[in-house]
């Protein structure tokens, strides 16, 4: 499928069993995004909250880079608007197409299933902020992350001020919060910024799909459950999280799942789960 839309790109969705990948597909500007980008994201967000026979989605970036972070020519809406003089009416639209655009990262983040970001080049700016919203995060060795919004003059905002502390601790997500500067493959598997890092894009794409579909194999109920629990624990008490945790667990139990798992295992043979 082509990447390029009379330049303008598209993010697509698409499923290959319980695999669904999407797609940023911009590749002749590094996947840079710009509010008809995000918008397109939205619509293959909702697709993969919708396909029920998903069960691990994959993020992808079309290209030699996953994402270069905001668009920064004037055919963005967001840089013409920054481009005008300051007024109410400029300010509640910046406002405005902020809050959307953060909504649009938590619907990544709240997906049912579990979300793995496949990085290779630039990870920058919004770039970055959107791979916090996912579950995993590999890379190649040529990956490159940062956040260079204060060297514009810009706060970041969609997210990656409240996501990445959790994810590489306050001090580091401060400092480069602070410093704009950018981080290489090694040094983002050193803080826990990803989760490992494969010589080459081909071995990275092999690898994150094989590890997928390891996620997709195992029991649909209890992986989907997890998460949101994992989701729930990060805004409660850790008492408050425990007691979800019991109730959410016996949601699940006694399910068609378990009894399959116990079935193959005196079988002696690998399970079908369902998600039943």
């Amino acid at each position: 499928m082509s990447d390029e839309t009379g330049g303008r790109g598209e993010v697509t969705y698409e499923s290959e069993g319980f695999i669904g990948t999407i797609t940023l597909r911009r590749s002749d500007k590094r996947n840079a995004l710009d509010f008809a980008l995000w918008l397109s994201l939205s619509e293959a967000l909702r697709k993969a909250a919708q396909d029920s026979e998903v069960r691990v989605i994959l993020l992808k970036g079309a290209g030699d880079s996953f994402c270069s972070g905001l668009d920064l020519s004037p055919t963005n809406e967001v840089i013409r608007l920054l481009s005008k003089k300051s007024s109410a009416d400029q300010k509640m639209r910046l406002f405005d197409i902020i809050k959307r655009v953060q909504s649009i990262y938590t619907e990544l983040e709240v997906l049912r299933v579990p979300t793995i970001a496949v990085i290779q080049g630039h990870c920058l700016g919004a770039g970055l902020e959107l791979v916090c919203s996912c579950d995993m995060r590999f890379c190649s060795s040529d990956a490159l992350f940062g956040l260079p919004e204060p060297r514009f003059g810009i706060i970041t905002d969609i997210g990656g001020l409240q996501r990445l502390p959790k994810i590489v601790g306050r001090g580091k997500a401060r400092e480069m919060a602070f410093r704009g500067h950018s981080i290489g493959a090694d040094e983002a598997k050193r803080i826990g910024l990803v989760n490992e890092v494969f010589d080459t894009q081909e071995m990275l794409y092999i690898q994150a799909s094989k590890i997928g579909k390891e996620i997709a194999a195992n029991a649909p109920l209890a992986v989907q459950g997890a998460k949101e629990v994992l989701l729930h624990s990060e805004d409660v008490s850790a008492l408050r999280s425990l007691e979800y945790n019991a109730a959410r667990s016996a949601m699940i139990l006694p399910s068609e799942d378990l009894q399959e798992s116990f079935k193959s295992y005196s079988e002696k043979r690998d399970p079908e789960f369902k998600g039943n």
